[in-house]
């Protein structure tokens, strides 16, 4: 059985609990089912309070399974680790290796983060679209200058929507072309596709509530889904922003980090409502699974109802055949800095190339 296509013929798209879908082998192994993402369609290259540190070793093939093992490292009251590897063909060995760590809720008596009104700061290329981040072009494919001027050309045709968020990608340029390289940032909004089950018992939370809330095992999907948009094309900044576009000559993740700063309450992602928007692929809805948080838009959202988070990445340091790429994570409408990433990647470049 070949994996699950990622959009239907149609060009629904697949939302994020179906790309996430797993089957059970055994108690700790365990089979993806949806086709690995590729940028271009083809047969080559797949891209994929908690923190979790992963290493890539070796390319994957996107009409191959994936198959997770996961190691109970410790359970601890605070905090529980796991460990997990990932192959597909068994004589190629480990292609992915993660370590994670799952932090129990606590309070604190205070809460710091630097204060950032990104409305405010990035106006010149937000504003007229300030409360509808759908309205910026969809993320592509790829985010190379090859993928954008030589392939698209090439396949005018060409259909191959990311799954399980929307992700638009904000035109930099008014505020990067008089920044230096390392001042310059590129901004990725990004929204749920479909729904995720209730994250938490009860829900929703009552803020004024004193009694403390218990979080669902599916709260994890909604970490996930962040996770999944903070790894979106990332690599890809090094050469644009160094306006190096058509000088590397090969580019592969090492290592991707991610660092959970707030608990579940401030990572939940509402459900998708149930409108298509003129400027989106559709959503491929399961409406014989509707989770009873899929009823209703985001009241604080855009005018359709959509809640928005979005990614602020640049680049610190890019030689010896490797970049870094770091970002935070932002709750866009309430400015909550929900997490932060490093990315550490090989990137070559051609012989004699200079900035």
């Amino acid at each position: 059985m070949t994996p699950r296509p990622y959009f239907d013929e149609h060009g629904r798209v697949l939302p994020f609990d179906k790309v996430l879908q797993l089957e059970r082998i055994d108690d700790c192994t365990f089979r993806s089912i949806v086709k690995a993402y590729s940028p271009t369609g083809g047969e080559n290259g797949t891209y994929g309070g908690h923190n979790i540190t992963g290493w890539f070793i070796l390319g994957g093939r996107p009409n191959e399974h994936f198959v997770y093992t996961v190691h109970n490292v410790r359970d601890g009251y605070n905090y529980c680790t796991r460990s997990v590897t990932v192959i597909q063909a068994a004589e190629k060995g480990t292609m992915f290796t993660c370590t994670c760590s799952f932090k129990r809720e606590e309070g604190s008596p205070f809460e710091y983060q630097d204060k950032v009104n990104l409305k405010e700061r990035f106006r010149d290329v937000v504003e007229g679209k300030e409360g509808e981040p759908i309205e910026h072009p969809a993320a592509p494919s790829q985010d190379s200058e090859w993928f954008r001027e030589t392939f698209l050309r090439e396949h005018p045709d060409h259909f191959n929507p990311i799954p399980g968020l929307h992700l638009r990608k904000v035109d930099m340029r008014k505020y990067n072309y008089t920044r230096t390289t390392i001042d310059r940032r590129q901004l990725t909004f990004y929204s749920l596709r479909g729904s995720l089950p209730l994250p938490t018992a009860p829900y929703p939370l009552e803020s004024s509530s004193k009694s403390a809330a218990s979080p669902t095992r599916e709260a994890n999907l909604h970490a996930c889904a962040h996770l999944y948009a903070s790894d979106r094309n990332s690599l890809f900044i090094i050469p644009n922003h160094l306006s190096l576009g058509k000088e590397y000559t090969r580019m592969a993740s090492l290592s991707h980090t991610v660092i959970f700063h707030v608990g579940i309450k401030d990572l939940v992602l509402p459900p998708e409502p149930h409108i298509n928007h003129p400027n989106a692929d559709p959503t491929l809805f399961d409406e014989d699974s509707l989770s009873v948080c899929n009823l209703e838009g985001h009241s604080d959202g855009d005018k359709d109802g959509r809640k928005w988070f979005v990614q602020e990445s640049w680049v610190t340091r890019a030689g010896g055949g490797r970049g870094l790429h770091m970002s935070r994570l932002w709750d866009y409408e309430r400015g909550i800095h929900i997490a932060s990433t490093i990315q550490d990647g090989l990137i070559r470049f051609k012989p004699g190339t200079k900035l």
